[in-house]
């Protein structure tokens, strides 16, 4: 593959095949589109690509053991500017000859040296795209064990004006049962709730109508769902993706994607049955439904026949090009009980296996075999058919070396599927590491790890110290005296009830621990009651001894803090970029909403956001917007329900209430600057209740059905006062309907002279269906005038003319 143009792995791919004719189709409880929970991953979860070349630099990636490779280095070609992709993820792939290789947090940390937590590779000639059962091998990183690869948006091949091939689909963990299907070889979604599971083909029926207004690429996508579906990989948090290549596209492009997604995604249906085929786009499969054409038929002349030609004699058919090139060796890892990244020492009895990676899928004649320095000999158990084999060696006694490696290779029963036999010219030799095989002693680690030492950190604590209120994270490391390996799910029981969770650090001698503290659970001083560490042991097996292991972490954390606290800041917090409201009622941000209206808020943030907890937004109107989605992404969305009293000429965000709002790396937000004002004019607008005041039954009385609202009797002379306030600023707003007006807002000091009913009717603004045309403004200033003005019943609001 030379180019991106190509859609890659195997025509046969259920990539690369379209939906059967005859297919089943089960609709789909999808969620209504909130205008955010369906979307594209582009600049962030989703992985950049690139092409290698032989003249780009030889870069010796390390990994740690998992998804079927044993651990080590693999060696990949990749340009200066390969690296990981933005967000937590830092995906990759790297296309080196005929291989894909996909990396999962990816660190470039010279030109020739790089890390990463796994990777799978695939070849996308021969490969279909997909992950291995038997034997448990991944083609990429994604959780069905898939190839990111496989389903990608790619701008070089969209610019031909059609994508030809299934996409892969992210979708809300919510939606996402347990279990995987299909050719998945693993899954992660765990929803008693969800419409959908990891592996699934999902289409949109044929005969769909394709929505109107789609962007162009929107309208591929819309084909390619209809004609080759997409496949289920991934789970996400409170959204459901398509995946784009993230170093390329731009971001009208990408943003015109998101908004059609909320027209396209819910539109698929499960796909079950039929007789599927494969093909170029063009033929078979099903039928894709454009919208309706607007443009009159052009009229066209019957077509002209001419004499036929004598029949000319057919070619003789050329002999497809055979495959002559040898694959290679590309890599050696060994793995084993009491080896971390293929270093450690094995003794009499221990097993060593040793995985070859190769540049093609192979096949397996005989019973290879590895002579090795230590004179023993490794033998082939697995991997016949795909491009990686696996041998055992089981160490016998008099057999010794400072560092294993291979002495020659017995591969005579090794060829590629053209038959062409290894080339095995420079092949490496030394697997990754350091490997001593000692059968001079018998000692074998049977001591238990320990605990050494606990540490806490998070929003609000330094050095140990601070306080943490409910919805709050707090980080707990757990560092032992030797590496740890970790199966199952432990915990750590804490003295103020709650419970911190495994999240990461299996390979290496500090475990991390996440605990969400809850509404009611405290503690003066946080420390473990109870260490639950049931499948963490050492590289040997041991099991931990936790007998005298620490239980108070250092500094003092107080647990059950209030809630308003401030987080700490740090210097990499993120901050809001801006605010929008949208909702029934509300156009580009304006609008007038009433009682029982929502009014949704999104809070657009520099970079992704965690949330832990239920943050809110305190408004203007005197109401609440509480959160609802957008961890994950860098919008979180709000939710504001209008209740009787709020009122606001112009609503706006009065404070931001964010505990357990941070970005990716546990930043608080930085709220100095951040606005409080969302674009646009949204006026909130309730019916006040009446109280007995000359004002407020005049604010009544304007409430009446009535065509021609006359000011009430209740306003009368002998209350000058109350009127002179109303017009001074002092008394309520003006009502009309559910319209609201904007009263005088001058202040008026004591012992001035009210302003005259010309300068404060000139402030009034009338914002439903009545005309300010209506009012007399007489010249008169003295409060009687005007307290005249509002007795006078022929001063009415009339509505306009038509």
């Amino acid at each position: 593959m030379t180019s991106l143009e190509t859609r890659p792995f195997t025509a046969s791919s259920s990539w690369n095949t379209q939906v059967a004719s005859d297919a089943t189709f089960t609709k789909l409880g999808w969620p209504a589109s909130t205008g955010y929970n369906y979307s594209v991953a582009w600049d962030s979860y989703s992985p950049a690509v690139y092409v290698a070349s032989p003249s780009d630099p030889l870069v010796q990636v390390t990994y740690p053991p998992g998804w079927g490779y044993p651990g080590g280095t693999v060696s990949v070609h990749m340009p200066a500017a390969a690296n990981g992709a933005a967000g937590t993820d830092g995906e990759l792939i790297v296309i080196d000859g005929d291989v894909a290789y996909n990396f999962w947090q990816f660190n470039r940390t010279s030109t020739t040296t790089a890390s990463a937590a796994s990777f799978g590779a695939e070849n996308i000639v021969t490969g279909d795209g997909w992950g291995s059962k038997s034997p448990f091998l991944s083609a990429g990183i994604t959780a069905v064990g898939a190839s990111q690869l496989g389903g990608l948006l790619v701008k070089d091949e969209i610019n031909d004006g059609s994508i030809d091939h299934a996409l892969q689909l992210v979708v809300d963990s919510k939606l996402v049962q347990s279990g995987a299907v299909g050719q998945a070889i693993s899954s992660d979604g765990s929803s008693s709730s969800g419409i959908v599971k990891e592996g699934q083909l999902l289409a949109i029926p044929p005969g769909t109508p394709m929505p109107a207004g789609l962007s162009p690429l929107g309208q591929q996508v819309f084909k390619a769902m209809q004609q080759y579906g997409a496949y289920v990989v991934d789970v996400a948090g409170g959204t459901t993706n398509v995946r784009a290549q993230a170093n390329a596209f731009d971001d009208a492009t990408m943003t015109a994607l998101w908004h059609d997604m909320g027209s396209i995604t819910p539109l698929l249906q499960g796909v079950s049955g039929g007789t599927a085929s494969s093909g170029s786009g063009s033929t078979g499969g099903t039928t894709v439904t454009d919208p309706p054409a607007t443009n009159p038929p052009v009229a066209t002349n019957p077509p002209t026949t001419t004499d036929p030609t004598t029949p000319t004699t057919p070619t003789t058919p050329t002999t497809p090009a055979t495959d002559t090139t040898k694959p290679t060796l590309q890599w050696v890892a060994a793995n084993g009980t009491g080896l971390t990244n293929g270093s450690g020492t094995v003794h009499a009895g221990d097993t060593v296996s040793l995985t070859l990676k190769f540049s093609e899928a192979v096949a397996v004649s005989g019973t290879p075999t590895l002579s090795l320095n230590d004179k023993g000999t490794a033998k082939y158990v697995s991997g016949a058919g795909t491009d990686t084999l696996q041998f055992e060696y089981t160490v016998a006694a008099g057999q010794n070396t400072s560092d294993l490696a291979i002495s020659s290779f017995g591969l005579s029963g090794v060829k590629d599927l053209a038959g062409n036999a290894l080339n095995l010219s420079g092949a490496p030799r030394q697997p990754a590491g350091t490997l001593v095989v000692d059968t001079r002693t018998t000692s074998r680690d049977t001591t238990a790890p320990k605990v050494q030492w606990i540490a806490t950190s998070g929003n609000n604590i330094t050095n140990g110290s601070g306080t943490v209120a409910a919805g709050d994270t707090v980080r707990l490391s757990v560092n032992f005296n030797e590496v740890m390996t970790v199966n199952g799910a432990p915990t750590l029981s804490l003295n103020s009830k709650g419970t911190a969770t495994y999240v990461g650090g299996a390979g290496t001698n500090t475990l991390q621990f996440d605990y969400v503290v809850k509404a009611g659970e405290s503690a003066s001083d946080l420390e473990v009651s109870g260490y639950k560490l049931t499948g963490v042991t050492d590289q040997a097996g041991n099991a931990v001894n936790v007998a005298g292991a620490p239980h108070q972490p250092g500094g003092t954390l107080a647990v059950g803090g209030a809630l308003s606290q401030q987080p700490v800041v740090s210097a990499d917090a993120p901050v809001v970029q801006w605010v929008a409201v949208s909702g029934s009622n509300i156009r580009n941000g304006h609008g007038t909403v009433g009682v029982g209206d929502t009014v949704w808020l999104s809070v657009n943030f520099d970079e992704a956001m965690s949330v832990n907890g239920a943050p809110t937004l305190s408004l203007s109107s005197g109401g609440t917007a509480n959160y609802v989605s957008g961890a994950g992404t860098n919008t979180l969305q709000f939710k504001y329900v209008v209740g009787a009293g709020d009122n606001a000429p112009d609503l706006e965000i009065s404070g931001y209430n964010l505990q357990g709002v941070a970005d990716r790396t546990g930043n608080a937000v930085n709220l100095d600057g951040a606005p409080h004002q969302p674009g646009g004019v949204l006026t909130i607008a309730t019916a006040t209740p009446a109280v007995a005041t000359a004002s407020s039954q005049l604010t009544a009385t304007l409430l009446s059905p009535a065509a021609d609202l006359v000011v009430p009797a209740a306003a009368t002379a002998a209350s000058p006062a109350t009127s002179s306030n109303w017009l001074s600023g002092q008394g309520t707003d003006l009502s009309f309907g559910n319209r609201k007006t904007v009263g005088f807002p001058g202040s008026q000091d004591a012992g001035t002279a009210a302003p005259s009913q010309g300068s404060a009717m000139s402030k009034l603004a009338l914002l439903d269906q009545y005309a300010a045309s209506s009012f007399a403004t007489s010249a008169s200033t003295s409060t009687g005038s005007a307290q005249g003005w509002w007795n006078n019943p022929a001063q009415t609001l009339a509505k306009p003319q038509a």
